[in-house]
């Protein structure tokens, strides 16, 4: 029995053709051979433009099995090995918490998992995920949250199976600030997670 499962796992950035997506085949009688419907024919589709795509995949005996994939838009387009510099910093913006709490939501999860997938491509690279607060809570209040919170983030990667050794990750509470914490906007913009780039080494 021939099953096809799809995971893209680059999303396309405006600018290119770079939505990657990767087969996972089991069963069928080889040869098996592979149809993207951008005229691809390997097991990862590298040259996916954004948007809704399918591939067709067919064994020696005729069995065949048609998957549907969509190449949405990256949420992080600075994580790109090419660009990026040692000590450089990225807000993900879209990385959000329940209250007062250190666990992450489902809105939080893509963004992670577009994380993990730029480790697993550039493996030599180390990050440290910092968790920073608004002013509004205590001090001592506020490092145990944006610790909390950053591990949160890290331990995610971690157990998808990024290397430890490659994933730090620390909170700094309250002391720097991006806005004023006196709008709620400010607040809002004050309490975030970033990304740090620790080791950079292009491959």
């Amino acid at each position: 029995m021939l099953e096809v499962d799809v995971h893209p796992h680059r999303r396309h950035t405006e600018r290119s053709e770079d939505g990657k997506a990767t087969l996972i085949i089991r069963g069928g009688t080889a040869p098996i051979q592979i149809a993207w419907n951008n005229g691809e024919t390997t097991s990862t589709a590298a040259k996916l433009n954004l948007g809704a795509h399918a591939v067709t995949v067919t064994d020696a005996k005729g069995c065949s099995v048609a998957r549907p994939v969509q190449i949405k838009q990256r949420i992080l387009p600075e994580l790109n090995a090419a660009v990026l510099r040692n000590g450089q910093t990225i807000r993900m913006e879209q990385l959000r918490f329940e209250a007062d709490s250190a666990r992450l939501t489902p809105e939080a999860l893509p963004t992670l998992d577009e994380l993990y997938d730029f480790m697993e491509e550039n493996g030599s690279i180390v990050i440290e995920i910092g968790g920073h607060t608004n002013s509004t809570p205590p001090d001592e209040f506020c490092d145990r949250l944006s610790t909390a919170r950053a591990k949160s983030a890290a331990d995610y990667l971690i157990a998808k199976g990024v290397d430890p050794k490659r994933v730090v990750y620390k909170g700094y509470g309250k002391r720097n600030p991006v806005a004023t914490n006196t709008t709620a906007e400010g607040r809002r913009m004050n309490q975030r997670v970033e990304i740090k780039i620790l080791a950079l080494k292009r491959e």
